[in-house]
């Protein structure tokens, strides 16, 4: 065996889950992400017109997803191609673990919800408003102390599936180009993904193909997370997993986006609280319906129990992929084929 050659995908895969679950990924001038939000940035002044016709800002919208998503999709699949054929497969296993575990993202999630714990557990109103804008979209300088844990909660769970879960599912299926592919939709919605004027039609594109790329991951965060965590929390709430599943599932559509409720319910639920009812953004409020059939007033320890929960889905993960990468290798061995 050419000890040169690139270990079997599934170890690529794990060592990739592995980096982001004890370190994490660290953003630098030339992240990939960093770059897809530069091009994004560049398309996106070349392309927004105001005085364009409705029409015309939805096909510049598509225009401006096939110029993000196409070039670091392809020039990722056609860079590892190449080392791979020149001999150099172990330099492409090599990128493929690094770029994993840059853009799986579930330690950095963690820890910028932690740090507005943090400042909560220190008194510091004012540093925990200010660390939470730095993850939320919505209007933080007037919050109250109840209401910085409910947009720290919400970021957490609603970020769940768009930090990792949905970015580990398209780097099983396709590997770094389709993980790429993920991620620069997922950057581009976040930049242009808007209803409101003058993304309204540019982002169109970008919105409706994220929308779709979750779609599946979404259903299947809130799967995992209640059969990992549900039937302990049953116990604590003093209830039933049936009624955990049936709450989490008639409340997993009450949110503006077709995929954002489902986790967040799952972690209502398992929490006993009460996610949504609206916030202000650029200081007008948006009303939201509710999720989740518990309290309405949050505490600190509600943050607490949050970050606990996630952190155990990441570790949970983790050893799913380790089992699932040992399985793999002994078929593999036993003349199977991974």
């Amino acid at each position: 065996m050419d000890p040169f050659s690139p270990p079997p995908f599934s170890i690529l895969l794990f060592l990739s889950v592995a980096g982001d679950t004890l370190w994490g990924g660290h953003f630098y001038r030339f992240h990939p992400v960093v770059a897809m939000g530069m091009t994004g940035r560049i398309l996106e002044r070349l392309f927004l017109r105001q005085d364009a016709s409705g029409l015309v800002q939805r096909w510049k919208g598509v225009l401006l997803v096939l110029g993000v998503v196409l070039p670091f999709s392809c020039a990722t699949a056609l860079l590892l191609v190449m080392l791979d054929r020149a001999g150099l497969g172990w330099m492409a296993g090599a990128l493929t673990v690094f770029w994993g575990y840059q853009l799986l993202a579930g330690r950095s999630l963690e820890t910028h919800v932690s740090n507005v714990l943090e400042y909560l557990e220190k008194d510091d109103l004012a540093g925990a408003r200010q660390s939470l804008s730095r993850i939320v979209s919505r209007d933080t300088d007037r919050l109250e102390c109840s209401g910085v844990i409910r947009g720290a909660i919400e970021s957490l769970s609603e970020n769940t599936n768009d930090a990792l879960v949905a970015p580990l599912f398209y780097f099983a299926l396709g590997g770094i180009p389709l993980l790429m592919a993920y991620k620069a939709v997922s950057t581009l919605d976040s930049q242009v993904g808007y209803k409101t004027p003058p993304y309204r039609d540019l982002g169109w594109a970008s919105a409706r193909l994220d929308d779709l790329l979750a779609f599946l991951p979404a259903r299947l965060s809130l799967l995992l997370l209640l059969l990992l965590f549900g039937y302990s929390a049953s116990k604590k709430r003093r209830t039933t997993f049936k009624t955990l599943f049936r709450e989490a599932l008639s409340n997993r559509l009450n949110h503006p986006s077709p995929n954002s409720g489902h986790s967040m319910s799952a972690f209502a639920v398992l929490l006993g609280i009460r996610l949504g009812g609206g916030a202000s953004y650029g200081n007008r409020w948006s009303e939201k319906p509710w999720i989740g059939f518990g309290r309405e007033s949050l505490t600190i320890e509600d943050l607490s129990g949050a970050l606990s929960i996630f952190r155990k889905f990441r570790w949970s993960i983790f050893i799913m992929a380790g089992c699932a990468t040992a399985f793999l290798s002994c078929w593999r061995v036993w003349g199977g084929a991974v």
